[in-house]
């Protein structure tokens, strides 16, 4: 396990959480006439956020393959879940979501076991 396999896995969380918040401010600038099923649902990709935050989970996944290629899946997808931190911290800064002690405290959690599951193999 190089360092560019962790490289590679953090720009993947990166590019998640980017897309993540993308799909969030895009989905509230949609017009409710594209949500429809039919020919003006591909309205729906027109809109610069919710492309920008397909290129981003493109990324994101393809960073990912990468890390999955050099890294065990055991350690890998439990990394993933840092993204959960990422977004819970660009939410409250970017769409100013307010995070109660609850949600921190499970931010906290997710740390302890990003922690216990790096460390296991030592």
């Amino acid at each position: 396990m190089d360092m560019i396999s962790y490289v590679f896995m953090g720009l993947a969380v990166i590019f998640n959480s980017i897309g993540q918040i993308l799909q969030k401010v895009g989905s509230g600038r949609i017009k409710k006439e594209h949500l429809k099923i039919g020919v003006k649902s591909i309205f729906v990709f027109f809109n610069p956020f919710i492309f920008s935050a397909l290129v981003m989970l493109l990324f994101a996944t393809i960073f990912y393959l990468f890390a999955l290629s050099m890294l065990p899946l055991s350690i890998a997808y439990p990394m993933l879940s840092s993204g959960y931190i990422i977004v819970v911290l660009l939410s409250k800064i970017f769409l100013n979501e307010k995070v109660n002690l609850k949600r921190w405290v499970g931010v906290f959690v997710i740390i302890i076991g990003i922690f216990i599951i790096f460390n296991s193999g030592k």
